[in-house]
């Protein structure tokens, strides 16, 4: 009886019911709008929906004289005052200050791919390129895999991701010297075969053997660094002496450019082919080893779908940092 005339009711009063589906209808409307523009202004709506990320920072304290030293400090104690800690570091993204959630080191085990040039007419010869992944034979530690790739038009794996020794240093016999040098293309290989199924290991290395040259690669420049930076994988180069001597390049930059960028845009760095390779190679190792940090923080303020710089500083001058240089735009 009551449902029946709650019905007779509200029959009588249709222009009520049109009314309130237009307010609803306005005020879904309107929050829309205001959630698209907050998602445009680079602020997150609900913070429960932050997104973290994640920058890989090579981080030590350089050893100052002027300083007093302790005495009587057990290892323990020497150890815990390298450990560099968030609050000695500010980092901004696009000119924004952000909070730091964490920093810290990363004892995980790493992932290198040594990318060697073995093109016609590069200025080494294929006995010193083979001196690089004999390097590594000393200084890879438990759980560590290194993987030799040689390139030319095409990429080619002379040896799969090992720890042996051997295989390591019996690459001389694997690599030849041929064709044109499709760095570009053989960087992109890498990413997308061999480094994004490792995306277990926050540790992914390139080491390329090159002088930066890049004749015919059907990717752009400016693509590969992004999907490398866009992985956080980091970029070395023993580099070798440029075949062009600095000539223009009509749709790349120019070789020693590439390298500058590649290291530079991915936190890596460069050595020279020329000296210490054994010494070169374990820099690199001990770097990746025992000064590798993560920074984690929720980008604030920014528009994650453009490209912004990052600067990261430390109050103390006797800290030093070496990070990817920004972001790249994500497509849409």
């Amino acid at each position: 009886m009551k449902r029946a005339v709650f019905r007779q009711h509200y029959r009588h009063r249709p222009q009520y019911f049109a009314l309130g589906l237009l307010a609803l209808g306005v005020l879904l409307g309107l929050l829309s709008e205001a959630v698209s523009v907050a998602a445009q202004s680079g602020r997150s709506v609900n913070p429960a929906n932050r997104r973290s990320t994640i920058i890989p920072v090579i981080a030590e304290r350089v050893e100052d004289p002027s300083k007093p030293r302790r005495l009587l400090t057990s290892s323990s104690e020497e150890q815990n005052d390298l450990l560099i800690a968030r609050h000695e570091l500010e980092l901004f993204d696009g000119g924004v200050l952000q909070k730091i959630e964490a920093f810290a080191p990363d004892p995980s085990p790493a992932r290198y791919v040594v990318l060697i040039d073995n093109s016609a007419t590069l200025q080494s010869d294929v006995k010193k390129l083979s001196s690089v992944p004999a390097a590594f034979s000393p200084e890879i530690y438990e759980g560590d895999k290194v993987m030799v790739i040689g390139y030319d038009q095409k990429p080619e794996i002379i040896t799969e991701f090992t720890d042996e020794p051997k295989e390591l240093q019996g690459t001389l016999s694997l690599l030849r010297k041929s064709d044109q040098p499709y760095l570009f293309d053989a960087l992109n290989v890498v990413m997308e075969d061999v480094l994004r199924p490792e995306v277990g290991f926050s540790k992914r290395v390139i080491v390329l053997v090159s002088d930066g040259l890049d004749r015919g690669s059907s990717i752009k420049f400016p693509e590969i660094l992004a999907k490398l930076q866009d992985e956080n994988i980091t970029v070395y180069v023993i580099q070798i002496r440029d075949r062009t001597r600095g000539a223009l390049r009509k749709d790349a930059p120019k070789p020693a450019e590439a390298i500058e960028q590649l290291t530079v845009g991915t936190g890596g760095a460069v050595f020279p082919l020329d000296g210490d390779v054994k010494e070169a190679v374990k820099q690199i190792c001990d770097e990746v080893r025992n000064s590798r940090y993560q920074l984690t923080y929720y980008p604030e303020g920014v528009n994650p779908i453009n490209k912004r710089r990052l600067l990261l500083t430390a109050s103390d001058p006797g800290i030093s940092i070496r990070y990817k240089g920004f972001h790249p735009p994500r497509p849409q």
